[in-house]
């Protein structure tokens, strides 16, 4: 397990999704393939059980066993996830790109995992003092920007749920004041609140369902944006959010 990987662990993790997952990423680095005693070793785990995860994810498409040598091998699946990953880097790159063009600023895009908000991909500002790249980065969902924004058209209990399986507490008036800032005006701006002299704006990118699943956020020291500047921003922000969507759905 990574260092980030370690410090990002949730308060009550599930050991049998956290050996699943652990097996899964095992199988995805190792084209040449993953044998019992092998991801035994790995999970610290008995072969037997070892055997009943790597068939477990064979029964689902993500890893396939040759007949022959019974070596464990990447299946379909990965490939479809990770294909996947790779359009949406490919369609939201140039559209980050075009936004730090525009402001000057740090931009990403992230996706809810579980409780937390995920940065996929950022493009940095070219500016000497930045907010960084953050892709791979974290951040309880309820705390961060982007979090918001992916959690704003969720149900007050499932986002209370949320925070607290973040290791938070849950304020409901806080909860229904973020949802109602991105209901009116699309947007939600917060000052220092993760990270102190770091401000950020986002907005959400919406699936083919229609449900928020994506957040495009820009992150930069506060006051390098001026409070009259965020609108029109913002505004840019929608725009490439709604060509992402539309790319998105084809």
């Amino acid at each position: 397990m990574t260092e980030q990987a370690e410090r990002d662990q949730p308060a009550y993790p599930i050991g049998s999704v956290d050996k699943a997952l652990r097996l899964l990423v095992l199988v995805a680095e190792r084209p040449g393939g993953v044998r019992i005693g092998e991801a035994a070793s790995t999970l610290g785990v008995a072969a037997s059980t070892a055997h009943r995860l790597l068939q477990m994810l064979a029964l689902h498409g993500f890893a396939r066993q040759d007949p022959a040598t019974k070596v464990y091998h990447p299946g379909d699946a990965i490939a479809r996830l990770t294909n996947r990953l790779e359009r949406i880097r490919q369609l939201a790159l140039p559209l980050l790109s075009g936004l730090v063009e525009e402001c000057g600023e740090t931009a990403h895009l992230a996706a809810l995992e579980e409780a937390y908000a995920r940065t996929l991909f950022s493009v940095e500002s070219p500016h000497m003092l930045r907010v960084g790249d953050r892709s791979g980065h974290t951040q309880p969902a309820h705390l961060s920007a982007m979090g918001r924004v992916l959690l704003s058209e969720w149900d007050a209990e499932h986002v209370a749920a949320a925070v607290k399986a973040s290791g938070g507490q849950a304020d409901a008036a806080e909860i229904a004041r973020h949802q109602k800032a991105v209901a009116e005006s699309g947007y939600i701006l917060q000052h220092g609140e993760v990270e102190s002299g770091v401000s950020a704006l986002a907005v959400p990118v919406r699936g083919a369902s229609g449900a928020v699943e994506y957040a495009i956020g820009v992150t930069y020291p506060t006051g390098r944006i001026s409070a009259d500047a965020v609108p029109a921003l913002a505004e840019s922000m929608k725009t490439a959010a709604a060509q992402l969507e539309n790319e998105l759905r084809r």
